[in-house]
């Protein structure tokens, strides 16, 4: 699971260290890369590994070939998504049009988003990652969003939804 965010230095080539911990998610991954992508509903990249383009392919591929939202998605994310391989420390290089689609300046922030992640330029993330905690603040006010979140859930029902979470205390267990 991609956690956290860190800033990291791009460097006159556009070459960026992607997180440790994100590299550490992609180990069992077939390609030693990540796929990214200029996000359509903002000024960021979306990214993540295989999977992560595998459930998008999915995705769209229930829509069925000639429905008008799967063409449209095919087009703005595996039509605009590259494949960046790391290099032996673990640098990926971005190309320029997505460095110029996320106004990315010397610096890129790596935001974890669970099953994927999204790099954005530093003040701009201050920004969205601030209205994002107020906005939470507010929800989190409200019992009908707080439910939906899963809030009052018993531990045994998140365990018989999350098989992620039941390995993990049956790890722990042992």
């Amino acid at each position: 699971m991609f956690i956290s965010t860190s800033e990291h230095s791009i460097d006159a080539k556009n070459r960026v260290s992607v997180p440790a911990s994100y590299r550490e998610v992609l180990r069992g991954d077939p390609h030693d890369a990540i796929y990214v992508f200029p996000h359509f509903s903002g000024a960021y990249l979306e990214g993540g590994g295989e999977l992560f383009m595998q459930q998008y392919r999915a995705d769209i591929a229930r829509l069925g070939r000639y429905d008008p939202l799967g063409q449209i998605m095919e087009v703005a994310v595996l039509g605009a998504a590259k494949r960046l391989d790391f290099d032996s420390t673990g640098r990926i290089t971005l190309p320029k049009e997505f460095i110029e689609h996320a106004r990315l300046g010397k610096r890129a922030a790596f935001v974890g988003c669970g099953s994927r992640f999204e790099i954005w330029n530093v003040e701009d993330h201050a920004r969205r990652s601030s209205d994002m905690r107020e906005a939470a603040a507010q929800m989190m006010q409200d019992p009908e969003q707080v439910a939906r979140l899963g809030g009052g859930q018993s531990l045994e029902s998140l365990v018989k939804s999350s098989p992620s979470l039941a390995d993990f205390l049956n790890r722990r267990g042992s």
